[in-house]
Formats: C-alpha cells, sequence, structure tokens
C-alpha cells in the first residue's frame, strides 16, 4: 500500500547517474565491473578486477557474422537496449564458463556504458558479496540497498554514523520513517516512477530526521536495479550529508538581507536627516531673502549676504552626502533625454563666472561649432559634473584663471562629448593624483584644513562619469596648475518638434489676471515655513488660507474653491501624500504642488505617484515659488 502524500517543499534534480557521476562511488564501494561498447566498430571492452584475476579477456570483436547464437543475441541486445534493460551473458573458459549479469546505465550516441556483475557461481557470488559488504562499509558517503517498499536492506557506517542510528535500528525501519514529511512526496513519486520503468535514477535534496530530532539535509542519489526481464529488484542509495552547504547558503541569504536593511536603513537615516536639515534651512534662507527685500543697505546687507552664503554652503554639503549615497547604493539613474548641448553649456559658464569674478579669478570658455548639436543623455548629470569640476578648479585657484573647453567628436556608436577644465591653481602632486577621487579626501592635509566643503565633489563626478560609461583623466603640475578632461559617451538628439530656437524662456504674465489673485491653500505644519511662503506670496498679491496637516486640507477643500494647493509632504495627523490621494479621490482637479525636503529621486516619484503635479525642494527660493505659480496659475479648477 502506498503511503499517503504529504505537502512538498523540497527541491529536486532528476536523473544524473553517470558512471562517473554520483554513481561512480556506487560503482567503486559495490565492487561492480564496467563495460563499455561501440555501435560503429563493435567492440565490447570489459573493466572488472574479478574478472582480470580469472584472465577473462578485456575486449571482445562483435563485428563478424560469423558468430555464435549467443554473441548474435548479445549484439542484438546491445544494438536494441535502453537505460536500465539488463542481460545475462556467458564468457566460456575452458572447464570454467564465466555467467555476467549486464545492466546499461548510458546509451550516448553511438556509445553504450553500464555495469556487470559476475553471477557464475555460488561461491563467486560469496566472494563477491564479501567484498561488495566491505566496500560498503568502509565508503566515505551513505551507501544502502532499499527495498521495493522502502526498508533498508543492507546500510554502511556513513549512513548510520550520518543519521545517528545503529545498524540493527535502521534494518528494522524504512526510508519513509525518517524522512522529513515536506519532503516525502517527492521522494514516492520518483520511486514510483522508477518501479513502474518510467526512469531509472533520479535525484534530490531532501530532509532526514535524524535519531536525536535534528533535521539534516542529503543530496539523494537513487538508481533501481533490475531482472533480466525487467522486473526491479532493489534500489541502490548514495546520500551525501549537505546540512553544512545548506546551512552556509542559508547565512549568506541572511546576511544579503541583513546588507539589503542596513542599506535601506541608510536610506532612510540619511532621508530623515534631509528633511529635518532642510526644513529649518527653509526658514532660514527664507527669511534672508525677506530681510534683503526689506530696505536695508550698507553693513547689515554685507551682513545678510555672508549668512546667505554660509546656509548655501550648508546645503551644498547636504546635496553632496545625498548624491554620495544615492550613488553608493546605485540608486541613481542616468536619463536619456534630448538637450541642445551649446545652451547646457553656456547655461553653466553663466552661473560659474559669476564665482571666478567674486574671487578675481578670469574665466573662459570655447565653444566650438560642434557643441551646436542636439545629443540625448542626462543634462541634469553632465551639469553637475561641470558645476563641481569648475568648482573645485575655482577653490584651489588664488590668481589666473579657469577655463572650460568642450566638443563634440563623431564615433562609431555616436556622439563622445569632451570636456577640459583647467585652471592655473596650485596643481596636484603626481603621488596625490589617485587619491582625489576618493570619498573625504583632498590633495594634502592643508588643502582639508584651509578649504571649504566636503571631500565629496571629484568623488560623485568620478562616480557620474563612470555610471554614463565615460572617462576621466587628469593632468597636472604642482605650482602651475591642472586639467581635468572627461569623455561622455552619447547619441544623437533630436530637437522637439515645432521648438524655436535655443533660448531662455521669457517670463510669463503675472499671476494676478483678470479675474483677480489666485487662490491658494498653503499645507504645512512648521509655522516658520508658513511664514516663509506666505511673505513669498503677498508679493504676488496673494493671501493664502493655511491648513496644518492633511486633514485640515481635506476639510478646507471641501468647503472652498482653491486655484493651487502647495502640499508639505511630512506632517502630523496625515501627511501629504496621503491627504493628496484622498483629495483625488474626492474630485480636485487643481494643481496639487509638493513642498519636501526629502530631496531624493524616489521622494520625487512618490509624490507624482501620489497625484502631486510638481515638485518643490526645500530650502525653496522665492523663485521657485513665483515659477510655480506661472506655470500652474492658469489651472483653474473647482472642486
Amino acid at each position: 500500500m502506498r503511503p499517503p502524500k504529504p505537502d512538498l517543499t523540497a527541491g529536486h534534480q532528476p536523473d544524473g547517474d553517470a558512471p562517473d557521476g554520483p554513481m561512480g562511488i556506487v560503482v567503486e564501494a559495490f565492487g561492480l565491473g564496467r563495460w563499455s561498447y561501440d555501435l560503429v566498430t563493435q567492440h565490447l571492452e570489459l573493466h572488472s578486477p574479478t574478472f582480470d584475476a580469472r584472465n577473462i579477456a578485456r575486449r571482445f570483436s562483435l563485428a563478424n557474422d560469423v558468430q555464435s547464437p549467443r554473441r548474435t543475441k548479445l549484439r542484438g541486445w546491445l544494438e536494441e537496449c535502453g537505460v536500465g534493460s539488463t542481460v545475462t551473458e556467458d564468457f566460456a573458459l575452458p572447464g570454467n564458463p564465466v555467467r555476467v549479469r549486464i545492466l546499461c546505465t548510458e546509451r550516448d550516441g553511438t556509445t553504450l556504458r553500464g555495469l556487470m556483475q559476475d553471477c557464475s557461481s555460488e561461491v563467486s557470488n560469496a566472494e563477491g558479496d564479501l567484498r561488495f559488504r566491505m566496500a560498503l562499509k568502509g565508503a566515505a558517503h551513505g551507501i544502502a540497498l532499499v527495498g521495493l517498499d522502502g526498508g533498508w536492506l543492507q546500510v554502511n557506517d556513513a549512513i548510520c554514523d550520518m543519521l545517528q542510528y545503529s545498524e540493527e535500528e535502521l534494518l528494522k525501519l524504512t526510508f519513509q520513517d525518517i524522512t522529513h514529511p515536506d519532503d516525502l512526496e517527492t521522494d514516492l513519486d520518483f520511486l514510483h516512477e522508477c518501479i513502474e520503468g518510467r526512469r531509472n535514477t533520479y535525484q534530490m535534496e531532501k530532509r532526514y530526521l535524524r535519531r536525536d530530532g535534528e533535521v539534516i539535509w542529503g543530496h539523494l542519489a537513487v538508481a533501481i536495479l533490475r531482472t533480466d526481464t525487467g522486473e526491479p529488484l532493489y534500489f541502490v542509495s548514495q546520500i551525501q550529508d549537505i546540512t553544512a552547504q545548506k546551512r552556509t547558503a542559508a547565512e549568506l541569504v541572511a546576511a544579503r538581507d541583513a546588507a539589503k536593511h542596513a542599506s535601506a536603513a541608510k536610506d532612510s537615516f540619511l532621508a530623515s536627516m534631509s528633511h529635518e536639515i532642510r526644513t529649518p534651512m527653509t526658514g532660514v534662507m527664507g527669511m534672508l531673502d525677506m530681510l534683503e527685500q526689506s530696505g536695508v543697505s550698507g553693513d547689515q546687507l554685507s551682513l545678510i549676504s555672508t549668512a546667505r552664503t554660509s546656509a548655501e554652503m550648508l546645503l551644498s554639503i547636504i546635496n553632496d552626502v545625498l548624491d554620495m549615497a544615492k550613488l553608493e547604493a546605485g540608486r541613481v539613474e542616468i536619463a536619456k533625454k534630448d538637450f541642445y548641448a551649446e545652451t547646457l553649456l553656456r547655461n553653466v559658464c553663466d552661473m560659474m563666472a559669476a564665482r571666478t569674478q567674486v574671487k578675481g579669478l578670469a574665466f573662459n570658455a570655447v565653444l566650438p561649432l560642434s557643441t551646436r548639436v542636439w545629443l540625448k543623455g542626462d543634462p541634469d548629470r553632465i551639469s553637475q559634473i561641470l558645476f563641481n569640476l569648475i568648482g573645485n578648479a575655482v577653490k584651489f585657484t588664488d590668481t589666473g584663471e579657469v577655463s572650460l573647453a568642450a566638443e563634440t567628436r563623431s564615433t562609431d556608436s555616436g556622439l563622445d562629448l569632451i570636456l577640459h577644465v583647467r585652471d592655473t591653481g596650485r596643481g596636484i602632486p603626481a603621488d596625490k593624483i589617485g587619491l582625489i577621487f576618493k570619498e573625504f579626501e583632498q590633495a594634502n592635509d592643508e588643502d582639508a584644513q584651509r578649504m571649504d566643503g566636503t571631500g565629496l565633489g571629484l568623488a560623485i563626478v568620478s562616480r557620474l562619469v563612470d555610471a554614463m560609461g565615460g572617462q576621466i583623466d587628469v593632468g597636472s603640475e604642482p605650482g602651475r596648475g591642472s586639467v581635468f578632461s572627461v569623455r561622455l559617451p552619447l547619441v544623437q538628439g533630436h530637437a522637439p518638434a515645432e521648438a524655436p530656437p535655443p533660448m531662455r524662456e521669457e517670463p510669463e504674465a503675472s499671476v494676478a489676471g483678470e479675474a483677480g489673485p489666485l487662490t491658494v491653500l498653503v499645507v504645512e505644519d512648521n509655522a516658520v515655513n508658513r511664514k516663509v511662503i506666505g511673505s513669498v506670496l503677498s508679493i504676488a498679491g496673494i493671501e493664502p488660507a493655511y491648513a496644518f496637516d492633511g486633514a485640515q486640507a481635506l476639510d478646507a477643500v471641501k468647503d472652498r474653491t482653491f486655484d493651487i494647493v502647495f502640499m508639505d509632504v511630512m506632517m502630523p495627523v496625515m501627511d501629504g501624500l496621503t491627504a493628496t490621494r484622498e483629495m483625488r479621490r474626492l474630485g480636485y482637479k487643481g494643481p496639487i504642488l509638493g513642498l519636501t525636503a526629502n530631496a531624493m529621486a524616489h521622494h520625487r516619484e512618490a509624490c507624482f505617484e501620489a497625484g502631486m503635479d510638481a515638485h518643490i525642494a526645500k530650502p525653496f527660493r522665492p523663485v521657485d515659488i513665483f515659477a510655480a505659480l506661472e506655470k500652474h496659475g492658469g489651472k483653474r479648477a473647482p472642486v
């Protein structure tokens, strides 16, 4: 009667029992001989220490048509036999015929291979059985004969040691008794397929229940032996203890999961710190803007300017740390957007020229005709590379000039954008060039003490260039300056349909149209930030309504029509993402503009997925708010 089938979870690998594989150990342990037959040459070769001792020939030719009936029959069997087929053959010696049982275990193209056993006499069988038992006992892996009902017929010491049963105890059990319930069904399925003749071997990983109750893992390789007529006799099983390997694999998975958890925790920490720092920075920079526009002059204006410079430097450090964290986590995606190369380069030059002038340096840019081309790549990241390289050049140059030279070159796969940033600064010693692209490294300790910054700028550049498949090189001479050369492989881009020639956008009309000022709802839990954005909106002639969390925002849009909603993302009671989803569910169609100190890419994506129309990162500038009003102010949509 077949045992009931429990649920299955174990993996398996059916078949794969060539004599040189798992069954090779069985052959050696059982003292069996091997044979091979070439269907083309019709040569039969026998390999057996027993046959060698009895001077039986190793090689027979069955090619001759003049053969004995038994040889003719053997040749016919070899030509037709399949894996698992058996036949008994006599090899005659004067007065001492040798009877051999032949088992086919492999049929590979024109080559057959298998096992054989001398069964010519009771004495020979007894001697073979003794050798078998001795080999079985001494085998390093567990080897056993198992009956068709699952009972153990013979076991070696390795199996007993593995399962912690004595031989006597184990022979009273079946393999079903010590198989983990979750693995039993697969094992029984394969066993019955062997008995029914649908397969001759199988392999699987399964769990065994040790005598002390412990669960161990074993790799099981099974082959079935049959009679001449194909009737199944018993199973030959080889079991290898793989508990240690399984434990190691589990530890590796746990270590991988722990690393992922640590990475996620780091991301969460950085996002939290970004939010906690950017939120008060919004108030600091916003109030400085308001103070600067309040009519102060002289020393007071100079103090405000110094405070703003310090605030912007702190914000730059925050941005560098976040960028480095994203690059290390592999979370920076390189965009594929069309952009006009000359426009990008000129915008960077315009912004960086002001920094060189403040320091009394000359700034030169060489932008040949080859830069007047549309490219496809990531313009934001390319701008970031240039800002960092030029900013680094300005930082370490006290007199002279900083220059940018750019060009594009055709390649087999597209266009290379070539950038050269030169300076007349102090230069970099040859033994220090390898350090400058490492995090928190500067060319010497004096620089680190004297210069502002995190030491992350060039490390970020190097990683961004690598992410774009580019190359960066450095040439420098101490006392005479440095040149940083970047090659970025891009492809030809396309101008937008019906787009005018690239130029700076003209400001749009005032946000206060014929219908009067926009109605604006500001959802912000921080009082200072409410005051900042309220002051900015008042400049545009807008008197906003306020909500202190997402729940109040929902009540507000139910009672009143708003043209625009500025929505903070992280708030108590109900956060901005949840509030946005609810407002969209309730039918609010107007623009919702996210205000968030979480500036990482996936945070922006979360805002858009929730239903927001824009993402404004804190700390924002008045120009950011004005730009948002100009872009979305025409979308007057009632609740």
